[in-house]
This record gives structure tokens, C-alpha cells and sequence, in this order.
């Protein structure tokens, strides 16, 4: 069930049954030179609405969170990125009005590597408030499974790549996808750093996607996280 697509009266009536809500949260930025600025958003999106059609009327899916915090992409045209401070204080407040709204069940579909340190706090903030939370980073809870299907795994990569294109091929254009290794490690951080370790905002192997390895990491993806959803229901 989508949030935004009902009116008041339904969306009360609705409350009396439904206590999770399928919140994604995303970013706006450079995806190398091949896929959408869009993509931390329309994947995530794509995950709960196959969700919603495995959940049918338990769950409710609210609007994206479109933008976060990609202080590294930021050289980077196209890329929008928001103060960690900012973004972790805003989808508190989000969070803290589901709650208000009657939600008990909150789960973050998370889209971008970015957010991920400041959904760990927001997820805690809203535990203490009564929440109990999920967040979903796909390409790193499901790492294993995804390489089988698609292992050039990256930012941009065959992963990525392969999910836009089984959403929409218009995405992508994997003619412009190149492949690319990463030599710096991830603990080191410069003004530049991210220009000199992704110089084509990629990594991975993006060339090797397509729509087809797209559908099926879908269908691993929602399986499992379905599972997980259910469980979160038993605590």
C-alpha cells in the first residue's frame, strides 16, 4: 500500500491494520558515466515495491527520502550532498512522525553507502522512542549471494548497473560503463581522495551487467528480505 496514493480516510482506516512502513532512503549523485543520478533512489524503490506485492495490505510504502549525505561524490557534477548532521537529524524527524502516526515497525530501505553511519544513530534514536527498526543496505547484507549472480560488485558495477536495467533499460547505458578497481584504501580521506579513487565515479565492472542478472538479484533480494521483515514482526 503507497502512502502518498491514498487520501486521509483510507490511510485511517488503514492504521487500524497496518503498524510497517517501507521507508527508502536514498541519494542523488554521480553513478559513473553510465548509469542514473537517480540510482540510490529507483533501486531501493523498485525493492519495496515488490515487497509491497508480497505484503499486499501489511505494509504501507512511504514517499523516498531522495537526497544524502555523499560528502566524496560531492566533486563530482550532479551529485547532492547533504550535511551528515542534517540528513541524521531530518530522517529522525520522519522516523519520529510514523511513530506519531502509530507505526511500531520501521524499516529503512536504504539505497546509498553514504547513509549508512547515520542511519545506525537515527535507527537508535528510534529505538528509544519505541521504534523497532530494520535497515536494508543490499550490496553489503547480501554481498555473497549478489557475486554469485553478478561479481563485478561496485559502485556503478555489474550489481548496480544490472538493477536499473532490470527496472527500466532506458537507465543505463552499459556501452559507457567501464570497469575499474579501487588501490586506496577506505580509511584514507583527503580533499580530492574520492576524484583519485574513483576517477570515473565508478568501480567495478559495470560492462558486464544486464537486465537479466537484474531480475534475478531481485528475486534473491525480496525473498530474503521478506523473511527478515517477518521476523522483525516476532520481536
Amino acid at each position: 500500500m503507497y502512502m502518498y496514493r491514498l487520501h486521509s480516510t483510507e490511510f485511517s482506516k488503514a492504521m487500524k491494520y497496518i503498524n510497517t512502513v517501507i521507508l527508502p532512503v536514498g541519494s542523488t549523485e554521480v553513478h559513473g558515466p553510465h548509469c542514473a543520478l537517480g540510482t540510490d533512489n529507483l533501486i531501493p524503490e523498485e525493492l519495496a515495491r515488490r515487497l509491497n506485492e508480497v505484503f499486499d495490505r501489511e505494509v504501507m510504502v512511504a514517499p523516498t527520502i531522495p537526497y544524502g549525505h555523499s560528502w566524496g561524490l560531492s566533486e563530482f557534477p550532479g551529485t547532492i550532498n547533504i550535511d551528515s548532521d542534517v540528513f541524521g537529524r531530518y530522517v529522525t524527524a520522519v522516523g519520529t512522525e510514523f511513530l506519531r502516526e502509530g507505526f511500531r515497525h520501521i524499516v529503512l530501505m536504504n539505497g546509498h553507502g553514504g547513509n549508512i553511519p547515520v542511519l545506525a544513530g537515527v535507527t537508535e534514536r528510534l529505538a528509544d522512542l519505541g521504534a523497532k527498526c530494520l535497515t536494508f543496505n543490499w550490496w553489503t547484507d547480501y554481498r555473497e549471494a549478489i557475486g554469485q549472480v553478478a561479481p563485478g560488485i561496485g559502485h556503478a558495477g555489474e550489481d548496480e548497473t544490472s538493477l536499473l536495467l532490470a527496472i527500466d533499460e532506458s537507465l543505463a547505458d552499459v556501452k559507457l560503463a567501464g570497469d575499474h578497481r579501487i588501490d586506496m584504501p577506505g580509511n584514507v580521506k583527503f580533499k580530492g581522495s574520492f576524484r583519485l579513487a574513483y576517477p570515473q565515479a565508478m568501480s567495478g565492472s559495470g560492462s558486464q551487467a544486464s537486465a537479466t542478472k537484474g531480475e534475478t538479484l531481485y528475486n534473491i533480494l525480496v525473498k530474503t528480505m521478506a523473511d527478515e521483515i517477518r521476523r522483525l514482526w516476532t520481536y
